[in-house]
């Protein structure tokens, strides 16, 4: 049982909510959306690693891995923010937390089972529990624990790479464009496919680890920004802001140096090979950080541009709602059991059906909050979370 101080824990009320991370979350969505639609499609397709199809290419180099990775930072940052808030109004905020997330996996249970095999929730709620054992540290501390990850994870292809050097007999990687869903199969009843997806989850689950490892990493960066109270009166902070996109944006343009790297002068070297693959290892990190200092810089530095970015908001303040909701439309578009346009459909098609997707989000949030303070899912997840 859950004992309440002063008061009763609530969620964060809309005059609480920062309007700037309601932008981000809304922009990362939207390109989630089109990451996931060109998702499917190519499984239904065949993933065709060599292709030059702009639009294709677009996706992969600039979207790809990076607003997921984005919305995994705004994930830290809503942990944090909940569990201060949760600090003092509960006496047991960890406790509070852990319902939210096992209330968080079960949503995401059954989008797998129900709807599509690429979700992300069951990941973060799972993954989410260990950021518990970061709540007390100093930023300081997670800024080092952050630092350690990074590095980490980029010497691992390094080592891997020198492993393979030298033990020659080492087994061939599985290629990603080896991999196929199953669930995708276009001759698939939607009864069929749910039994289906379950052994896709399976198989993707056991090549998740370094996806699940960048997504940690950001959720302690996004915990970081907030203990070092980088949201708080963001017009004040201008120099910082000012410094993190500078950083963001040269860290940006180097990871993505690893795309020229492979289209000008594909190297023979097995040494030299894998400096792509270094570079494109943080790709995620940088691209998210980027956009989102971006945006910052926007926010801060162009007041006119407010308005404009304010468009985000609506989808942002119903981001789990919206979520859910694209998946829903994107497989009853794109997969046999539904209308089966990804047998047909151009990339050009799936970018334009993706963005067409979003403004449809736009408008059913803006009309649903017009009425109501929080999305559909977002209410049943907050009655559930404070057991009212």
């Amino acid at each position: 049982m859950i004992v309440l101080k002063e008061g009763q824990g609530q969620p964060m009320s809309l005059k609480e909510r920062v309007h700037f991370l309601d932008i981000v979350r809304g922009f990362a969505m939207l390109g989630i959306i089109i990451v996931n639609y060109f998702l499917i499609v190519d499984s239904v397709k065949g993933f065709d690693m060599a292709s030059v199809d702009v639009f294709r290419n677009l996706v992969s180099w600039f979207a790809d891995g990076k607003f997921v990775t984005l919305f995994s930072f705004l994930f830290g940052v809503g942990f944090i923010i909940f569990m201060d808030r949760a600090a003092q109004r509960v006496e047991n905020p960890t406790k509070l937390f852990a319902r939210r997330l096992s209330i968080l996996l079960g949503f995401g249970v059954l989008h797998i089972t129900f709807v599509w095999v690429g979700d992300i929730l069951a990941f973060y709620a799972v993954i989410g529990f260990l950021l518990l054992a970061f709540y007390k540290l100093t930023p300081q501390m997670i800024l080092r624990w952050i630092i350690a990850l990074i590095v980490i994870q980029c010497l691992t292809p390094v080592f891997t790479m020198l492993y393979n050097v030298v033990n020659t007999a080492s087994p061939a990687m599985s290629k990603f464009g080896d991999f196929t869903l199953s669930s995708h199969n276009s001759g698939l009843t939607y009864l069929e496919s749910i039994g289906v997806r379950w052994a896709d989850m399976a198989t993707m689950a056991s090549s998740s680890f370094p996806t699940v490892y960048s997504m940690f990493i950001m959720f302690l960066l996004g915990v970081y920004f907030v203990k070092m109270g980088f949201f708080e009166k963001m017009e004040e902070k201008k120099n910082i802001w000012k410094r993190i996109w500078v950083i963001s944006t040269t860290a940006f343009l180097i990871t993505q140096s690893s795309i020229l790297l492979e289209l000008i002068k594909p190297f023979e070297n097995m040494l030299w090979m894998e400096i792509p693959s270094i570079l494109g290892q943080s790709g995620g990190l940088t691209g998210s950080m980027f956009y989102m200092s971006t945006l910052a810089m926007l926010f801060i530095h162009v007041p006119q541009m407010r308005s404009v970015l304010m468009i985000f908001t609506k989808v942002g303040r119903m981001s789990l709602t919206c979520y859910l909701l694209h998946s829903i439309i994107g497989t009853v578009l794109f997969l046999g059991y539904g209308f089966g346009l990804a047998d047909q459909i151009q990339s050009s098609g799936t970018f334009m059906i993706g963005l067409a997707v979003y403004v449809v989000l736009i408008v059913f949030s803006t009309l649903w909050l017009r009425w109501f303070k929080n999305g559909p899912v977002e209410f049943i997840w907050r009655k559930l979370t404070y057991a009212k």
